[in-house]
């Protein structure tokens, strides 16, 4: 007998020109696999030796294209996958954000109804918490989906949004979507003990869990975990009833109604949100499948633990990288966007994720997809999907399949600062179109040689002692310098190229008064020059350092400049979390 992992179904997407892998249990001695085209033609095929119950094949690469037939045989019994293709595919991984499904996006009927693309399929993990019957029963019933406006709306938003974009830009090939992400999940629900206790900022989430359920028996633990499953959908059904009904209605009344929200539940093997657990009954069963890459969207979860989220995001991408074989493997990172709950304090812990995102995204990873302005007030699962899809795909193709220059692909970015009298000067690159502003009407305009940016802009600068006020802002002058389109190199020239920008000349008005310049018209490199009367000799400098607010600033190409401060050692601590107390290590 053969047992392939769930994931080796009918319609499935397999990756094109990387070692194709395949593997399983079986009683027999040889495995025979053969591929065949469309005429019956043999396209690849070998044959593996079984070893105490189990095969592991790797074949060599196939070009893109399908259908194929896949045909994996033993002794006694075969296993046939028809309509299978080589293309590329994609793990979206994560947390609720990346989840989200089509269906809640605003307008989600208009583009579910146009949704058909015979160019994307999706393949969602089954979503079960532990190991048992409950999930080998689910992993039978799961398959690979063609997309259509049947599946679509069941599908995560920015997963769909991802692949449309890559399909936009590709020559016919196949894109596939492995759906492998779960609401409430720290980034430790995706990772092996092994890999957290590999360092202590990462350790604290065994630390944290082992000392919760010590005490906890089996017997007691299913009894608490049964009491829980009966008392939270009763819960879920009064307040989702309540919300939908009342005039006003709001969360501490719902509590007083019906009682203490026991959400997550007892923790213990069977909640989905303890450490390691998702690693086990979601990521190590399917794993070593061939990926182009990942993107990742989470952190929200995290957002106690704001100083150790760059090295748990770092360790993530580490194991990732071992368990599919590929140490190259790209991830592209996603940004936390703005986001504050009503009547909530603005605690400055999420720009500390943001800057751990970006950081790992751009150096660990393979790009960050800066999504600030797609956050919403009082919602922490914003329905604008699209922007944050694109603005993924926008960074695969740059540095990935290097058909985008890195200028379209990103927003203005913090280069370097140095500082002279009262004012600190900031340069910031990606700027070949220069800066817009969005204003309090959601137009965005240009900015101008010599403007002043709004004072709302979100600029800051302090002196010696770390306490930062409110800065003026104004646009000195442009400069260009050549994109070094750095990245992984494309596979081929299926998704096209684009040559980089030619150097243009150097303008500073400082020395040459043309009126009415444009910055758009300046090149690549802006500096800023930032003042306050609060701070005669200013030290450092930072953008945007808060949870929520109107982000202002933005590339030509609409991507907003990305959150900085020139300095971590300018003493800067978040003020608590939405989740309680900050967890230093």
């Amino acid at each position: 007998m053969i047992k392939l992992p769930a994931i080796f179904k009918d319609h499935a997407v397999f990756q094109r020109d990387k070692e194709f892998r395949v593997w399983g249990d079986t009683d027999s001695n040889d495995i025979n696999i053969n591929i065949y085209d469309e005429d019956g033609a043999v396209i690849n095929k070998c044959t593996v030796t079984s070893k105490d119950g189990c095969f592991i094949a790797k074949m060599s690469p196939v070009e893109a294209g399908g259908p194929f037939r896949l045909e994996i045989n033993g002794t006694d019994d075969a296993i046939v996958l028809d309509d299978v293709y080589f293309g590329d595919v994609w793990l979206a991984g994560g947390q609720s954000n990346m989840e989200f499904k089509l269906r809640d996006i605003k307008d989600a009927s208009e583009e579910i109804a146009e949704s058909d693309n015979d160019r994307i399929r999706f393949y969602n993990v089954p979503q079960i918490a532990w190991l048992g019957a409950e999930l080998e029963q689910a992993e039978v019933a799961s398959e690979w989906q063609p997309c259509n406006s049947a599946i679509a709306g069941d599908q995560s938003a920015v997963a769909y949004y991802f692949a449309k974009a890559l399909t936009e830009e590709s020559e016919g090939i196949m894109i596939g979507i492995i759906n492998c992400s779960w609401g409430g999940t720290s980034a430790s629900a995706w990772m092996s003990r092994d890999k957290l206790l590999e360092y202590k900022e990462t350790a604290q989430y065994i630390n944290a869990y082992d000392e919760a359920v010590k005490d906890l028996t089996g017997e007691a633990y299913e009894e608490a975990y049964a009491e829980y499953v009966i008392y939270q959908a009763e819960f879920d059904k009064n307040v989702g009833n309540y919300y939908m009904t009342a005039e006003n209605p709001t969360w501490d009344e719902a509590i007083s109604l019906f009682g203490e929200n026991k959400y997550p539940g007892p923790m213990g093997p069977k909640n989905w949100t303890r450490p390691c657990g998702l690693y086990e009954t979601m990521i190590k069963r399917i794993v070593p499948y061939g990926l182009m890459g990942c993107i990742f969207y989470q952190g929200e979860e995290d957002d106690n633990r704001p100083y150790s989220y760059k090295r748990l995001l770092t360790s993530l991408i580490e194991q990732w990288r071992e368990d599919f074989l590929d140490k190259n493997l790209p991830f592209i990172v996603t940004q936390l966007p703005i986001f504050v709950n009503e009547g909530e304090d603005d605690y400055k812990n999420w720009p500390f994720i943001r800057e751990a995102q970006y950081e790992v995204g751009e150096t660990v990873g393979n790009g960050c997809a800066v999504v600030l302005e797609a956050g919403e007030y009082h919602n922490i699962h914003p329905t604008n999907k699209e922007t944050v899809g694109y603005r993924l795909a926008f960074q695969a193709l740059h540095k990935v399949y290097g058909c985008l220059s890195r200028w379209e692909a990103c927003g203005p970015e913090y280069d370097s600062s140095f500082t002279s009298g009262d004012s600190l000067y900031v340069d910031l690159k990606c700027c070949e179109s220069g800066l817009m502003i969005n204003g309090d009407d959601d137009f965005l305009t240009d900015v101008h040689m010599m403007d002043y940016l709004p004072s709302d802009s979100g600029f800051e600068i302090a002196g010696c002692d770390g306490v930062y006020y409110s800065a003026k802002a104004q646009v000195l002058r442009g400069e260009t310098v050549s994109d070094d389109n750095t990245g992984t190199e494309a596979l081929d020239n299926s998704f096209g190229s684009e040559s980089d920008d030619e150097v243009n000349d150097f303008y500073d008005p400082l020395y040459d008064d043309e009126p009415d310049q444009t910055a758009s018209s300046l090149g690549s490199i802006l500096t800023l020059k930032l003042t306050s009367e609060s701070v005669p000799e200013p030290k450092y400098a930072r953008y945007f350092w808060k949870n929520y607010g109107k982000v202002r600033i933005f590339g030509a190409n609409g991507i907003p400049l990305a959150p900085f401060r020139t300095d971590k050692n300018d003493g800067a601590k978040a003020n608590g979390s939405r989740m309680g107390d900050i967890i230093d290590v």
